[in-house]
């Protein structure tokens, strides 16, 4: 994730509002620039989120210049990433930079800089882009429900392993209960923050992550169900004909994890 911040904060300053500003003459900014930049940005949502999106009551179309300054002076911390309020400012920012929320500008971001599959199968990713890319496949599984694709997951594990198995059951359980995946407003999201390995031989590599789940489902009846849980990964990696895949994962908090409140 804090690719993503400076991502974002490279793109604000290369924006064309920017650059034909006082501030794009400026190498450093200080507290009256940042003001600027607040009045820069509020013009530009209140002309991107019309009176009749929804979007207009949830985040509002005004930002704080101290935000903004903490925002491009502070290094990136986890507490801050789960702050709803500071979520929303990103939110906001991503709007200006022509995106539609965070997740659209964290969706287009992996497009553009993240290995492709094809290099996946040329077993060039490494154990931690094995891990990023198999949770962001669960992540987009569980905006397809009620349909179950696990197309883009069988990429990243083994073939009639374990945790293809238990994603299939996890997926069926959702279905079966008529739930769908909330990401509006970028309700729901998650985030790796820890990657760490335990052991490697020339068969098996133990990986351990530290993740953060924060997961919105919506019933029927408009009911929220809601999972926000940051929990312990240990993922057993196994090489298959020169070739590393996922075979299996062991979340010591899985009973809590699943539970949906």
């Amino acid at each position: 994730m804090e690719k993503i911040y400076n991502a974002i904060k490279a793109d604000i300053k290369n924006h064309p509002d920017l650059k034909s500003s006082i501030l794009g003459m400026m190498k450093e900014w200080k507290r009256s620039q940042f003001v600027i930049l607040a009045d820069l940005i509020s013009d530009n949502l209140a002309q991107s989120i019309t009176s009749t999106d929804a979007r207009r009551l949830s985040l509002g179309i005004t930002i704080s210049p101290i935000t903004l300054q903490r925002f491009f002076e502070n290094d990136y911390q986890i507490k801050t990433h789960n702050d709803l309020r500071f979520i929303k400012t990103l939110d906001k920012l991503c709007i200006f930079l022509g995106k539609n929320d965070l997740n659209d500008y964290i969706h287009h971001f992996k497009q553009g800089t993240n290995l492709t599959l094809e290099e996946d199968s040329s077993n060039h990713l490494s154990d931690k882009e094995l891990i990023t890319k198999f949770c962001e496949f669960q992540f987009e599984a569980l905006k397809y429900l009620p349909t179950i694709n696990l197309e883009k997951i069988s990429t990243t594990v083994c073939k009639d392993s374990p945790i293809l198995e238990r994603t299939n059951l996890y997926l069926q359980e959702k279905r079966k209960k008529n739930l769908v995946f909330v990401t509006e407003n970028n309700r729901s999201n998650y985030e790796i923050f820890k990657i760490t390995t335990v052991s490697e031989d020339s068969k098996l590599k133990v990986i351990k992550t530290e993740e953060f789940w924060n997961l919105v489902f919506k019933d029927e009846q408009e009911n929220n169900y809601i999972i926000n849980h940051i929990n312990t990964q240990f993922y057993f990696i196994k090489n298959f004909d020169n070739h590393w895949k996922i075979w299996d994962n062991y979340n010591p908090d899985s009973a809590n994890f699943a539970k949906i409140n």
